[in-house]
């Protein structure tokens, strides 16, 4: 009986595994089609309006708020530090019809260079990419090495999808995107260093889309503005 039955469970465990790693596979390509989705609802944008509360881990930086105007189709964007103290008052603009790259500071002072070579700085770059504001970099991953998994859930209230994103090699640690499931757009983000520790969340609020702005206002200092051109 015993000898019968085992070829028997084998050949059955075969297919519930091919069944599993299919189901997985289909799961995994949920992920990818619902961050290009996210993708593509954002550039097809014209404005977005939001506030961002980045919270880092002490080691970093603490906790940052700020407001982010961004007219998408004419690439111009402004984002202003409200906390912590000593940057409240800070405003940055990326300007590329310009290829200009606007630091002003709560000092009165403002620096201006080219975006080429504000780039080349690790800060600078991160912000340039943030308030390009997509999620291209989480869909463009390379599906052989990234693990994607999809969850649904609720976060304050707001159907929402679970994005996370995990590095199989190991270099990379997690990330964690939240989408409204209605318009897939992100609500919340979390990101883990390899050794599993969080290190930012980013919580996106007070959204309004195609509110229309004025160039002019997006790219406007404080008339007392020092500028320094490098």
């Amino acid at each position: 009986m015993k000898t019968k039955s085992k070829p028997r469970f084998n050949k059955l465990f075969g297919v519930l595994i091919i069944i599993l790693t299919l189901s997985l596979a289909i799961f995994a390509l949920d992920a990818v089609n619902i961050l290009n989705e996210a993708l593509e609802n954002v550039t097809n944008l014209e404005t977005i309006s939001l506030e961002l509360k980045v919270g880092l881990s002490e080691d970093i930086g603490g906790n940052m708020k700020m407001t982010l105007k961004s007219h998408l189709k004419e690439e111009v964007s402004r984002l202003e530090f409200i906390s912590p103290k000593e940057f409240a008052g800070q405003i940055i603009i990326v300007d590329k019809p310009k290829d200009q790259f606007v630091n002003y500071y709560p000092t009165g002072q403002a620096v201006r260079m080219p975006l080429s070579n504000a780039q080349t700085g690790n800060a600078s770059m991160d912000i340039s990419a943030l308030m390009d504001f997509n999620t291209s970099d989480l869909a463009n991953l390379d599906k052989e090495r990234y693990i994607f998994e999809v969850e649904e859930t609720t976060l304050e209230g707001i159907l929402a999808y679970v994005i996370s994103v995990r590095d199989s090699q190991n270099e990379v640690g997690l990330q964690k995107v939240w989408l409204n499931r209605q318009d897939k757009f992100p609500l919340y983000m979390e990101s883990y260093d390899p050794s599993g520790r969080k290190i930012m969340t980013m919580t996106l609020s007070k959204v309004e889309k195609n509110k229309g702005f004025d160039l002019s206002e997006l790219r406007a200092l404080p008339k007392t503005a020092i500028i320094f051109d490098m």
